[in-house]
């Protein structure tokens, strides 16, 4: 009786540690397996953010003159939030953002050259036009645009261009003459009404331009020392 429970003893004690034998390589594995599965996901979303961001360096350019700047414009940002309350800036309510958003700081070496500002035209009603505004250190103007309102919180792969000869006036402005611009005759060649539709007058789009320089010209400084928005 003795030498059967010994026996019977040791055959249990053999199967538990075989069991237990074979459940750490299948832990191990999983284990590998689920770091694998996120090293993969790690890489696909960086190669995704990656993209994004060269996406808005190839669309950046056009906002700049040739050759004005030498650094990554998006090493060299400023996070603006959609909020009116900032501890560094003032008046945001000028921009009228809808969301939070960059401005890009250029510059040659050392020193700031021009900002690009976002802000956003609305018609007090549901229809609204997202900028990109860039200004010189003089306060002109040197690229005002559109961009295509991607429905996105997304701070990369945002700076898709909507091309219009009609923004393209603006180019060199300066406050004093940016309202004698919105009351210019829109003419079907320059698209105005294909990318802002009839809700969002050209003279909408003219004052927030305004706007923007005005709110600009209160926060340079701030907007030049620039902050942790950026990559």
């Amino acid at each position: 009786m003795d030498n059967s429970s010994a026996n019977q003893s040791s055959v249990n004690q053999d199967s538990s540690n075989t069991g237990y034998s074979l459940r750490i390589p299948l832990v191990a594995s999983i284990l590998i397996l689920i770091l694998l599965l996120s090293v993969l996901s790690f890489t696909s979303s960086n190669a995704v953010l990656k993209g994004k961001q060269e996406f808005d360096r190839r669309n950046l350019y056009q906002f700049f003159e040739e050759g004005s700047y030498d650094n990554d414009l998006l090493l060299d940002t400023f996070l603006i939030p959609a909020s009116s309350d900032h501890e560094q800036l003032f008046n945001l309510h000028l921009l009228n953002l809808q969301r939070d958003r960059l401005a890009y700081i250029a510059k040659d070496g050392d020193e700031v050259v021009a900002i690009a500002v976002p802000a956003t035209a609305d018609d007090g009603f549901n229809g609204h036009v997202e900028l990109l505004v860039a200004i010189t250190m003089f306060g002109r103007i040197s690229a005002a645009r559109v961009i295509d309102d991607l429905n996105s919180n997304e701070l990369y792969g945002v700076v898709d261009v909507i091309q219009s000869q009609w923004m393209k006036q603006f180019t060199g402005n300066t406050m004093r003459d940016i309202l004698g611009t919105s009351w210019k005759k829109v003419s079907a060649d320059n698209e105005y009404d294909q990318f802002v539709g009839a809700s969002v007058t050209p003279k909408t789009v003219s004052q927030q331009i305004y706007d923007t320089l005005v709110f600009f010209q209160s926060n340079r400084i701030a907007l030049m020392a620039g902050e942790s928005g950026g990559i």
